[in-house]
């Protein structure tokens, strides 16, 4: 059986925290089994992945959110997360606050990265970052016809952390080796979803679909549309892999789109 590859994809990395903050500060990075954290707020930026592909933040009273890093620092370019999701946890699906750079943000390999926010909130209120690491360029979708796979789940998510969750196609697929090349993971608490490569490896995530059925198809296909159509992952009919869902609560039902090119037999 063929190995998997080593794409040239990206990585979702998060941070989460419910704090009382005014003024922006770092908050806590979710544990990630990928990156190596420095401290309780800050990863090291992989030398494979050094650029900022896009972000995005939120939060009930999120007032502000910023990505920092030393290199960013020394240019004077602290990087302002613009849009933000304020006044909820979740996106709002029919214009969901992303930002995406005309051109990918390069930072220094091994440098640290946090994620600061402020809110104006009585109190503390929770306040989550995402950042999407990748290469300068990222691999072009293989020749083929792209199929739509529905695939459904029924994990008790843990809130604000990484759960894994263990899907199950709708229909059988043809046998053979596929690469996932879009996705869209819908959830009623559902704030951002990541796969896990078969072998491990880098993670490549989109944000969540806060809703249940049928509102979560309706959804604008900017800017879902602009951050996929490129190779993410490869995997067989007979290994299908998991995918981790970040929730702000533990709903028990998760869905996903995912859109694939069969690329030859096993």
């Amino acid at each position: 059986m063929t190995q998997p590859r080593e794409l040239r994809s990206t990585h979702m990395a998060g941070w989460f925290e419910s704090i009382d903050q005014a003024s922006l500060g770092r908050i806590t990075v979710v544990q990630d089994d990928v990156l190596t954290p420095n401290g309780t707020d800050r990863f090291l930026v992989p030398s494979a992945m050094p650029y900022i592909h896009w972000a995005f933040a939120t939060g009930v009273n999120l007032s502000g959110a910023r990505i920092v890093t030393p290199s960013l620092q020394v240019a004077k370019s602290d990087l302002d997360v613009i849009p933000f999701g304020d006044g909820a946890d979740l996106l709002t699906i029919s214009q969901p606050a992303i930002f995406i750079p005309k051109r990918y943000y390069l930072l220094d390999p091994s440098e640290d990265i946090e994620f600061q926010t402020s809110e104006d909130g009585a109190g503390a209120t929770t306040q989550q970052g995402f950042v999407v690491l990748g290469g300068e360029d990222l691999e072009p979708m293989p020749a083929g016809e792209v199929r739509s796979i529905r695939l459904t789940g029924t994990t008790t998510l843990t809130a604000d952390t990484w759960t894994s969750v263990t899907l199950t196609p709708e229909s059988s697929l043809e046998a053979g080796r596929y690469t996932m090349v879009h996705f869209a993971a819908f959830g009623a608490t559902v704030l951002a979803a990541r796969w896990l490569p078969q072998g491990g490896g880098f993670r490549p995530g989109m944000y969540g679909m806060g809703a249940a059925a049928p509102a979560h198809f309706d959804f604008p296909t900017d800017p879902w549309d602009r951050l996929g159509w490129h190779s993410m992952l490869d995997f067989t009919h007979i290994t299908l892999p998991q995918i981790q869902y970040f929730a702000t609560a533990g709903d028990t039902a998760q869905t996903v789109q995912m859109y694939a090119i069969r690329t030859g037999p096993l």
